[in-house]
């Protein structure tokens, strides 16, 4: 009788096994989640006039990496950049004068984040002690040209005002210095001895002060604009000389004084042309010198609307 008994328990036994699902501990539901689910963050350029060159966006426990965008972000535009994960990251934006933007610890969740950027969220805000006096200094780094009068005005006044360098000259590798109030934007413009003009414009200085090396690529050209104003024929001259730089141009009324030099500060390379302006319906004599200081002039040449275009070559000359 224990026999049967003990052949009927052990019968049961791989049933009650099965059903228990062996030795394995039952597995509870779990909600899906995705662990590596990407956020966005907007960036809105709202600059007022310059444009975001680079964006990086990094986790604040790691080193800055790559730039987020391929093309500037022009002022009033706006981008998305998808990030792999939800983090702690830090933000820090270069506009195209090499000002940064940062923000540092920036919490980003499923939610995203987005950031409108004024120049209030400028880095040298942080630093400015506004209403303190601070050095401006100008270098003279024009290789031929002597500047002979500077002037620095807050961005928001009318007018210039006075010359900085006073009766002073800066010559070619000089500099000199003068004080201003930190914490503002400002107008620079020097004159040369040729009265070309140099400028900068909305330059912010502060606590730190401001240094301007003047080179030729400042100088205003806005006089050498693409179309001219209404009644004026293009004037184009191309330098056909080979070998010679030519370094002045002259076109004037044939009844006057031969005026400005048009190129300015500019040279007129071999196989380059440049395009000046002037009243249509007049006779001019034009005139180019060359890096000798060998001349090249045509007299008595009437200017229509058409404009008249002149490629001086080595038979030109005087």
């Amino acid at each position: 009788m224990k026999k049967l008994n003990l052949l009927l328990a052990l019968a049961v036994l791989p049933v009650l096994f099965i059903a228990c699902g062996g030795n394995e501990a039952p597995v509870a539901d779990t909600p899906d989640t995705d662990e590596n689910a990407t956020v966005e963050v907007v960036i809105i350029n709202e600059l007022g006039g310059w444009n975001i060159e680079e964006i990086m966006i990094d986790p604040s426990d790691g080193a800055w990496g790559d730039n987020r965008i391929e093309t500037p972000l022009l002022d009033g535009e706006e981008v998305t950049i998808v990030l792999d994960e939800a983090n702690t990251y830090d933000i820090m934006l270069f506009d195209e004068d090499g000002d940064s933007y940062t923000l540092w610890g920036v919490e980003i969740d499923e939610d995203g984040y987005e950031w409108a950027v004024t120049l209030d969220d400028g880095d040298w805000m942080t630093d400015v002690v506004e209403g303190e006096e601070t050095t401006v200094t100008i270098n003279n780094e024009l290789g031929s040209w002597t500047l002979w009068y500077a002037y620095c005005s807050p961005s928001s006044d009318e007018s210039w005002g006075d010359d900085r360098f006073g009766s002073e000259l800066l010559a070619p590798g000089e500099s000199i210095s003068f004080e201003v109030m930190s914490g503002d934007y400002y107008d620079f413009k020097c004159i040369d001895e040729d009265d070309d003009e140099y400028i900068l414009w909305d330059v912010y200085v502060d606590a730190d002060g401001f240094v301007w090396d003047v080179v030729l690529d400042d100088m205003d050209n806005s006089y050498a604009s693409t179309e001219g104003a209404d009644g004026e024929a293009a004037i184009t001259i191309y330098n056909g000389l080979g070998d010679w730089t030519i370094w002045y141009a002259y076109g004037d009324p044939s009844d006057g004084p031969w005026g400005d030099d048009r190129l300015g500060s500019e040279l007129l390379e071999p196989g380059e042309e440049f395009t000046f302006y002037l009243p249509a319906g007049d006779t001019y004599d034009f005139k180019v010198e060359d890096g000798d200081g060998d001349t090249y002039t045509l007299w008595g040449i009437d200017v229509d609307e058409n404009g008249f275009y002149w490629e001086v070559e080595l038979s030109d000359m005087d």
